[in-house]
């Protein structure tokens, strides 16, 4: 039923007593209309019918609206603000495989990770002599868990005589992970502030919009005429970005830094436009820092069956991370780790009567203490890193 307030749905409760009236006027006071006989079987299904018809009503009107519509009906809202949802993508970069005289790397051999994470060559390559090889490599799975740091990927999956060795000498940062509705409404009202906002605002929400595998970002601006107590020079913006590629991140910042401002980092690409003009856009890299968790709870006789994998999911959720092959952004950047948070999220777990966290960030020593995030990192854990034990 619509009102002046919006969209009220009726349910079975307030359809039932209007067809029963309705049913005693056709059929007399004394007509039994309880649910045993064939009329009130009738009036029950029929009240039914209604309610569930008056929820798809319901599921329209909110349709209109970015914060209650999903699916490909947010898709089609969001497109009058001109964005669309990030799909899929799976990580890239460059190996580098040492080879000896006449080895050879074929397109599609496979090369992996410590952690299980498989790429496969994209090109085939064979050695005119012995030496060190660049071969790109392609993620076979979609998404973040392709993005890895240097060194990771160090496995020769199927081994072969002349092919000693492969790492990759740099993160790969472009894989990405179908956005959520929830982070698609986000992006959403972040994006408004693209006209009419602050430079560092404008900047960060253009970097999350059109950059693709960009997890977080942070514009931090220096309008002075000195340099800050960070060393950002005079009249600069540093952007901190998590994820996304060097080319792609530059010119997001580029269009929208403005004139006259330097945009300033310890990453640094440098590009020539079409006048000849040769411009350096400068952005900050965040790190990660990887945290190592044991939990100890004490469980009651509701804990279920599950619980020790819905502590780990709690754990990956507020910390961030990937679990089960969602990569969630936890805390965010420069956000400390703080252990009664996490306890509190686990003690939301039925079944869990008691809990104590330790953290690490050495995976060696824990200790029930705070994990300081400064600038410009941001934490990070997975399943792997989490231990669930019983508090004694």
């Amino acid at each position: 039923m619509l009102t002046k307030s919006g969209f009220k749905r009726q349910r079975m409760a307030d359809y039932l007593p209007i067809m029963e009236e309705q049913a005693r006027e056709l059929f007399g006071e004394d007509a039994d209309l309880s649910d045993r006989t064939p009329l009130g079987k009738f009036l029950h299904l029929q009240a039914q019918q209604r309610a569930e018809d008056n929820e798809q009503l319901e599921m329209v009107y909110n349709a209109r609206f970015i914060d209650t519509s999903e699916g490909a009906t947010l898709e089609a809202n969001v497109k009058r603000a001109l964005l669309t949802r990030k799909r899929w993508i799976k990580a890239t970069g460059e190996v580098t495989v040492q080879l000896s005289k006449g080895a050879k790397i074929n397109t599609g051999d496979l090369f992996r990770t410590k952690y299980n994470v498989y790429f496969k060559a994209l090109e085939t390559v064979q050695a005119v002599e012995d030496g060190n090889y660049r071969i790109p490599v392609e993620a076979l799975e979609y998404g973040a868990i392709g993005n890895i740091e240097p060194n990771d990927l160090c496995i020769i999956v199927n081994p072969q005589s002349g092919i000693h060795s492969v790492v990759n000498q740099d993160a790969f940062f472009n894989g990405q992970d179908e956005e959520s509705d929830e982070e698609l409404q986000d992006r959403y009202y972040a994006s408004l502030g693209k006209v009419g906002a602050r430079r560092v605002e404008s900047i960060e929400a253009n970097v999350l919009d059109e950059v693709a595998g960009v997890r977080a970002a942070i514009a931090i601006e220096n309008d002075t005429n000195v340099e800050d107590a960070e060393g950002r020079p005079p009249h600069s913006v540093e952007t901190v970005v998590l994820g996304g590629l060097d080319e792609e991140i530059a010119m997001a910042i580029f269009k929208k830094k403005g004139g006259g401002i330097r945009a300033y980092g310890s990453t640094v690409y440098t590009f020539t436009d079409n006048r000849g003009i040769v411009h350096e856009i400068g952005f900050t890299r965040a790190t990660t820092v990887n945290v190592y968790v044991k939990v100890y709870i004490k469980k009651s006789n509701q804990f279920p069956i599950s619980g020790e994998n819905l502590v780990i999911a709690q754990l990956v959720k507020y910390v961030g991370g990937t679990y089960d092959g969602t990569l969630y952004h936890g805390v965010g950047m420069s956000t400390d780790v703080i252990c009664t948070k996490a306890e509190a999220r686990i003690l939301s777990i039925d079944g869990v009567e008691d809990v104590r966290v330790e953290f690490s960030i050495d995976g060696v020593t824990y200790e029930a203490q705070n994990v300081p995030i400064a600038f410009p990192e941001v934490a990070e854990t997975d399943e792997s890193k989490i231990e669930v034990m019983p508090l004694v």
